[in-house]
């Protein structure tokens, strides 16, 4: 799984990262982008926008699952 990557196509876009924020600010559904939500609980925090970030300038391959157990 790509985090950030809202449309599934691979990568992380700027609008994607939009998307994100605007979860993190309660003016979107987490449904909109359930790729940012790193950890599962449903909401956006920074942690997860940072690696979103991430994502956006280093590609998705090989993106690494975060979550801690």
């Amino acid at each position: 799984m790509c985090y950030g990557d809202c449309n599934d196509d691979g990568a992380v876009a700027i609008n994607e990262l939009v998307r994100m924020v605007n979860i993190a600010l309660g003016n979107a559904d987490i449904d909109s982008c359930r790729a940012g939500d790193v950890d599962g609980n449903s909401v956006i925090a920074i942690n997860e926008l940072i690696v979103a970030v991430n994502n956006a300038l280093g590609g998705c391959r090989g993106a690494l699952d975060t979550r801690r157990e």
